[in-house]
């Protein structure tokens, strides 16, 4: 090896010197069972982790959950509306109905024994005096031409009395407005009730889950927003009002 010959080099000209050989792998003298199935690897076993503390209840929320049970959405029961237009006025003026809003409430719409009662979860963005006057109400007015409906054969009511971003039922369910819709309900005695917003089913009950509700037919569709969004949307819900009215 001269002085210009590197490392590199000596170890290519043994390479080529043993390939020359006719030795091109490596080799060991001691045989090895390649069938044998490999031995598992011992695992130290992890001891269960223990079960997780139930989260203990601050003193602020123990009283807002007596607060809340103490006066319950629609306030004493005893004083509640007999009438359908004396709800259209406990709708307008009771307090515990909401935590107020920057909007005024709308009134439910429709006269009392209508074919079907629509209820959305909240009036819309663009309501003021009139329930479902703008984006939604445009779909809703054109379900209830295809579907043969005429205004006088449907009550339109909205489950809150304005407009609340980001309602949590269940919790407003818990609270007793789901006792409020029931009232709504027996009032405005309908043929059927027609939800829009499969996230009203917590007030509804027993009714949330089933197609019935104290005898009265129910049918929990996705709210009119989700409806409009698309052509298979609109086709799916008409053909579940299709089979619910057969």
């Amino acid at each position: 090896m001269n002085q210009h010959t590197t490392l590199l080099d000596g170890y290519r000209a043994a390479l080529d010197w043993w390939r020359e050989a006719g030795v091109d792998m490596d080799f060991a003298e001691e045989p090895a069972d390649w069938l044998r199935a490999a031995e598992p690897e011992a695992v130290a076993e992890t001891p269960p982790a223990p079960p997780p503390r139930p989260r203990e209840t601050n003193a602020l929320e123990r009283a807002l959950a007596t607060s809340q049970a103490a006066n319950p959405i629609g306030g004493a029961r005893a004083n509640w509306p007999k009438t359908l237009s004396e709800f259209r006025e406990f709708w307008l003026h009771e307090p515990s109905l909401d935590g107020g809003g920057m909007s005024d409430r709308v009134v439910p719409r429709g006269t009392d024994g209508a074919k079907v009662m629509m209820l959305v979860g909240q009036p819309d963005d663009g309501d003021r005096e009139v329930l479902l006057s703008g984006e939604q109400g445009r779909v809703a007015e054109a379900f209830a031409r295809a579907a043969g409906l005429s205004e006088g054969e449907i009550y339109i009511a909205s489950a809150l009395p304005r407009l609340t971003p980001l309602p949590d039922w269940e919790a407003l369910a818990a609270r007793g407005l789901g006792d409020v819709l029931d009232l709504h309900i027996r009032l405005a005695r309908p043929r059927r009730l027609l939800v829009f917003g499969r996230g009203l089913a917590p007030l509804l009950g027993d009714a949330g889950g089933s197609d019935d509700w104290n005898g009265l037919p129910v049918m929990l569709a996705p709210s009119l927003e989700n409806i409009d969004r698309s052509p298979a949307r609109k086709k799916r819900f008409w053909n579940n009002w299709l089979e619910w009215t057969s």
